[in-house]
């Protein structure tokens, strides 16, 4: 066995757990709908997918402003997740009416920064960062660290 693969299996079992893990929050903070969780994380990571390190907005309750947001259209989430256009559109319209997108214009739309200061979210988001911490050290445990 190469030493690429080294402890593979152990740390598939733990990739496997923390996703499980990330599933569980998901669900809880919006309402056991796991495909409303898949929209919504990747209309607000892709709304901040150019900020990156440097300690710019990494603390908790440091949310980026809706400003710095780059908007995305239903037809990108679409395609970023590989599901129908109709499906997304249908996330979408449900998360206007609960407040957790907003429309930018002919742009598309933001997570805006009420929405992911909502109690139930910064819960979602200390709960994540908790699994996380936990998958790194695991990792760590059995070899693996980041390059």
């Amino acid at each position: 066995m190469s030493e690429e693969y080294v402890n593979a299996r152990a740390a598939t079992r733990y990739a496997t757990d923390y996703i499980l893990r990330w599933v569980e929050i998901a669900n809880e903070v919006h309402g056991s709908d796991l495909l409303y969780a898949l929209v919504f994380t990747t209309l607000w990571a892709g709304n901040c997918s150019h900020i990156r390190g440097g300690g710019v907005y990494s603390e908790v309750n440091d949310i980026p402003p809706d400003h710095e947001r780059r908007p995305l259209t239903v037809r990108q989430v679409a395609d970023s997740l590989g599901l129908p256009y109709e499906t997304v559109r249908r996330r979408f319209v449900e998360m206007l009416e609960k407040g957790m997108a907003q429309r930018i214009g002919r742009e598309g739309f933001i997570v805006p920064q009420s929405a992911l200061s909502k109690p139930e979210v910064v819960h979602g988001l200390k709960r994540s960062h908790v699994s996380l911490t936990r998958f790194l050290k695991e990792l760590k445990t059995i070899g693996v660290e980041a390059a």
